[in-house]
């Protein structure tokens, strides 16, 4: 699209002479803004001209001989067309106006009310408006400190592969990459230095995979190919020459830093019939590499008998524990930042393990979902959070309007063990509803789920309130969260790391802030490190926020002293 170099490029779809030269007139007739004006004058001609990629914006007659714009807006050169159309009509009808905008349109005028002030004033709100939405898009889709897409649009991408028919499908590999070593960077070195490396080793990934090759980050040091490839030596081949490029040190600054990168592999289909199979699957062979020493790489299949019983038995150490009360939860406080007051607190789930030590959240909550015991594990986690935060209440340590927040699996959303916890948390233990907040991860916004909106819809008549989670690393949109009954947003901590000096990080904080302003949401923003983001926060109207400026999760003891006021927070 044209970036505001130039004349504004306006493809007018109009088979009426009349009018043709009603707008020509018009748009010549704006002062201060040239236009380049193509004439398209009938369906096929549109459709040929919109799949050019050489207009910014396109308006389009509803009426075109017996044929109708919705046509054009429906076909497969519109929804590639990388720009804004406005349909424009002699007869306006509501109804035809909701059609055109449910097909794509950001404006629907009636042809009679034109003049050039208002031309003009249409044309460049919906250029800008493309535009923004582009950058957030893009931004919403790609990581920001590499550039490669995001954990959300690669598993997107892998699901895609599914939704062919079964016999049509073909042969796939995905692969999981870690980077060996890489938090001592970033303890050490701090995550300024850490960020430049992972952008050098993204670069290094790109240029071994190859650009048929999807990659994206998962987060952390955590990076994921998919190559659609059957051919076992040719991917043997290309990620021994990844495994050689990074056993050159990474040069960030005066620092040259040694890091090695662990592999593993799953093929489709032999190796998982599903996209989060094949994941977890990769994601276990490229940890038996690491086990055998790093710098290397498996196959799942070499690995296999080893680790497909690992989940299982501790799955089953997972609900021996539950059963014993071996769990525990600690509580991040979250602040206002204009008056520094606690405002919530977000209850975070713990398993120290006898013999492992203290396993990832993410790992067993995962072990819960995939064993069946998720109802079992959210039904202690939030009756636990509750009799604390109870306690808290009833000792006058906290606010009337402190907010509990408590995390959802997706994997709840079509149970009914949910929403009968929430109504006995209510209704025997006295749970205020309005203080009880249930957060749902932003993959969560753009499902179209009837029963996801019939869960939210029941905790809204309960009057729990509704967060989404992790804003900015997925692909929510505007539309998708005006039509949910959201009460809080939550910035991705992700979209953080840079908003002291990274314009691209700077504006999607931005658009997620505006966002939750334009719809009255509360905006909080997690995952606050240093002074400079939360001076960002606080010059861009972010009202709340939480993270380890402010204090880490805090066992029970540690909270009671701070809401006390025994101690204080950090910052």
């Amino acid at each position: 699209m044209n970036q505001g170099k130039g004349p504004v490029r306006v493809l007018v779809v109009e088979d009426s002479d009349e009018d043709r030269e009603r707008l020509a007139s018009l748009l010549a007739a704006v002062s201060g803004v040239d236009y380049t004006v193509t004439f398209a004058t009938d369906h096929a001609q549109a459709e040929y001209e919109l799949s050019r990629a050489a207009h910014d914006i396109c308006l389009l007659d509803y009426q075109l001989g017996t044929r109708t714009g919705l046509e054009v807006l429906r076909s497969a050169a519109a929804r590639r067309f990388a720009g804004p159309v406005v349909v424009l009509t002699g007869n306006a009808s509501y109804e035809i106006d909701l059609a055109v905008m449910k097909a794509g349109a950001v404006d629907f005028l009636a042809k009679e009310s034109l003049t050039p002030i208002l031309l003009e004033r249409v044309i460049r709100y919906a250029v800008q408006q493309y535009a923004d939405q582009a950058q957030f898009t893009y931004l919403a889709e790609h990581d920001q400190i590499t550039g490669l897409f995001n954990r959300r649009v690669v598993q997107e991408r892998i699901a895609e592969k599914f939704a062919e028919p079964l016999g049509q499908r073909d042969p796939f590999v995905v692969i999981y990459f870690d980077l060996d070593g890489f938090k001592s960077i970033n303890d050490s070195l701090g995550h300024s230095v850490g960020d430049k490396a992972l952008a050098l080793a993204a670069e290094r990934l790109q240029t071994c995979c190859g650009l048929d090759v999807l990659l994206g980050r998962m987060g952390g040091d955590e990076f994921v190919a998919v190559a659609d490839t059957a051919e076992v030596a040719h991917i043997d081949s290309m990620l021994g020459a990844v495994l050689d490029r990074f056993r050159q040190p990474l040069i960030v600054g005066e620092h040259e830093l040694s890091v090695t990168i662990s592999i593993g592999a799953a093929r489709y289909p032999e190796d998982g019939a599903d996209g989060m199979a094949l994941l977890s699957h990769a994601d276990a062979a490229m940890y038996a590499a690491k086990r055998a020493g790093r710098d290397r790489f498996q196959w799942y299949e070499q690995t296999r008998e080893k680790t497909e019983n690992e989940p299982i038995e501790l799955a089953n150490e997972l609900r021996v524990a539950l059963e014993r009360d071996e769990l525990y939860l600690v509580y991040q406080p979250q602040f206002e930042l204009d008056t520094g007051r606690i405002v919530g607190l977000e209850a975070l789930s713990r398993w120290h393990h006898p013999r492992l030590g203290p396993i990832s959240p993410t790992r067993f909550v995962a072990l819960a979902e995939s064993q069946g015991f998720i109802n079992e594990l959210s039904d202690w986690v939030l009756t636990s959070a509750c009799r604390q935060y109870l306690a808290w209440r009833d000792y006058g340590l906290i606010d009337a309007d402190t907010v509990l927040a408590v995390n959802v699996s997706a994997h709840l959303v079509s149970s009914a063990g949910l929403l009968a916890s929430v109504r006995r948390l209510l209704d025997e233990r006295g749970m205020p509803p309005a203080c009880l907040e249930l957060e749902f991860s932003e993959a969560a916004v753009i499902l179209d789920d009837r029963v996801f909106d019939d869960l939210l819809a029941a905790l809204k008549n309960l009057g729990v309130r509704v967060v989404i989670d992790d804003v900015g690393r997925g692909r929510s949109t505007l539309q998708s969260l005006t039509r949910r009954p959201v009460d809080v947003l939550k910035i991705d901590q992700n979209c953080l790391r840079g908003v002291v000096d990274n314009p691209n990080d700077q504006a999607m904080a931005r658009a997620i802030i505006a966002l939750g302003a334009s719809l009255g949401m509360r905006v909080v923003a997690e995952g606050v490190e240093n002074d400079g983001q939360r001076r960002f926060l606080a010059d861009n109207h972010c009202g709340f926020a939480q993270g380890f400026y402010y204090a880490p999760g805090l066992a029970t003891p540690d909270v009671t002293e701070l809401l006390a006021g025994a101690t204080a927070p950090m910052h």
